[in-house]
């Protein structure tokens, strides 16, 4: 499918774009009144053709339903429906003519577009099933970035390098004073403006360029990207927003490499990458911290999920461009598979690839991974992810820091008894998936969260078991240091 031409619609300006966006507001359409369908769209391969959605929403008729009709759902409406939705502030006639809407051949008014809700912000993008140099729009790996990377206090400057349709870097601008989205593709770029005036945001800047180069010279508190990291193979055409390299990681690993100074001290960079983890490979530590260099001053932390299927995953991903599962689509599928097999790559692990530079003279330079849920399951947090690292930092310091520390057992965690085991989950999903301990292990976690610091903790479980602290010392700060590690104990507030 050709795309649609997106930059005739930056001549529908800032002030035409942000009045599109206030009519969606004005007509209440919000993440949660979209949520039941979206659920029900996501039933089906393709959201966006989904014609149980279309049934429900085509009986409702109020503008809210006809909005989503011709945004969501790509269900063309009548050009009376169509003017109902936009009100008396929008002309159609103008939509159509900049091309934010358009007519099919048989009169009906819809978007080319496909819009979808990230929070409380209005995402405009391309269908990424079309293939080609289409331009993604928030998805399930997006959101789980957003929720991670959103700072917990003001931040002055933040990069989102391979920004797409600039879902990331939007959702940052509240919380930073100045926002960079850098992307490859002017259609990108196209696509990040739109969404910056249909949501009425002022301090996000969209340069096109491969990664740092339209940040030349410049640092950031915070980096941010999900650089493309799908295996090609030789036969396959080029995708911009699918394809990492011929193995999957190439991107990712340039773009740890060119980090350089690009991160301020103190700094933290983001990731989402699905790494191939390949026969004959180093563990993915060891290639994540080859690939920064020399540079002592990084922190390193991998919140790594359950190993993805490659089956699963060269089916799914052969949809693309094959709506309808087609013969095409099954070569295509084959064809990665086939590819997978000569490359060697058994399986693919999502992770959250966290980059901190260290503050001269505090850092230490650790590495380290920790479990994560499964992936949908996840519900991260900045909270949370700052916690783990505060855990590793206070572990790096050596096991005195760790027995002079207050630690407490996270708000949430709920602890249930099966058998002879503990199973310890985290309130709302968490980052870390549930832990498993024996009940001595739970109750010696229970003695420190009540303690004043970790080494009264552990003389209250000792006594408590009848025996001595010399006894337990060693094993006991190994198990604390574990629960630390994992996010069941956290440094209390000071």
């Amino acid at each position: 499918m050709m795309l649609p031409d997106v930059e005739a619609c930056l001549a529908f300006g800032a002030d035409g774009w942000n009045a599109v966006g206030e009519r969606l507001h004005a007509v209440g359409l919000t993440w949660e009144a979209s949520r039941p369908y979206e659920r029900l769209a996501a039933m089906g391969d393709r959201p966006r053709h989904s014609p149980m959605v279309k049934w429900h929403l085509r009986r409702v008729g109020e503008p809210l339903a006809i909005a989503m009709r011709m945004f969501m759902y790509w269900d063309a409406v009548t050009p009376d429906e169509a003017r109902t939705a936009l009100g008396e502030g929008l002309s159609l006639e103008a939509l159509l003519a900049a091309g934010v809407l358009m007519k099919t051949s048989e009169g009906g008014i819809v978007s080319p577009y496909l819009l979808r809700i990230a929070g409380r912000l209005f995402i405009l993008s391309d269908d990424v099933n079309d293939g080609g140099e289409a331009v993604m729009g928030p998805g399930t790996t997006t959101r789980g970035l957003a929720l991670i990377a959103l700072p917990r206090g003001r931040v002055a400057h933040a990069l989102d390098v391979g920004c797409g349709a600039g879902t990331i870097a939007l959702w940052l601008a509240a919380s930073c004073d100045r926002v960079v989205a850098t992307d490859v593709s002017a259609r990108a770029a196209a696509f990040v403006r739109i969404n910056a005036w249909l949501n009425g945001i002022t301090n996000v800047e969209c340069r096109v360029g491969d990664m740092y180069a339209p940040v030349a010279g410049e640092s950031f508190d915070l980096i941010t990207a999900q650089p493309p990291f799908v295996s090609r193979d030789d036969a396959a055409p080029a995708t911009t927003f699918l394809f990492g390299g011929a193995r999957g990681d190439e991107l990712a690993l340039r773009l740890l490499g060119e980090m350089g100074d690009h991160l301020s001290p103190g700094g933290l960079a983001i990731l989402f990458v699905e790494w191939p983890i390949v026969d004959g490979d180093p563990p993915l530590e060891s290639r994540v911290r080859t690939a920064l260099g020399e540079a002592a001053e990084r922190s390193v932390l991998l919140m790594q999920w359950e190993d993805a299927d490659v089956d699963e995953h060269c089916a799914a991903y052969a949809t693309i461009g094959h709506p309808l599962r087609d013969d095409a689509c099954e070569r295509d599928a084959i064809r990665r598979r086939e590819h997978f097999e000569k490359t060697k790559i058994r399986s693919l692990r999502p992770t959250f690839t966290v980059v901190r530079r260290d503050l001269p003279g505090r850092g230490v330079g650790w590495t380290s991974t920790a479990p994560g849920r499964t992936f949908a399951g996840a519900r991260p947090s900045r909270r949370q992810l700052d916690a783990l690292i505060a855990a590793r930092d206070l572990v790096a310091l050596g096991r005195g820091a760790v027995e002079d520390a207050r630690l407490r057992v996270p708000r949430g965690v709920s602890f249930v008894e099966q058998g002879d085991k503990v199973e310890a989950t985290f309130a709302g999903g968490g980052l870390c998936g549930p832990m498993t301990m024996n009940v001595g292990i739970a109750r010696l976690v229970g003695a420190v969260h009540e303690a004043d610091h970790t080494r009264a903790g552990i003389e209250a479980f000792a006594a408590g078991e009848g025996r001595t602290l010399a006894e337990m010392g060693d094993k006991a700060m190994e198990a604390v240091e574990v629960a630390l590690m994992h996010g069941l104990l956290e440094l209390a507030p000071s």
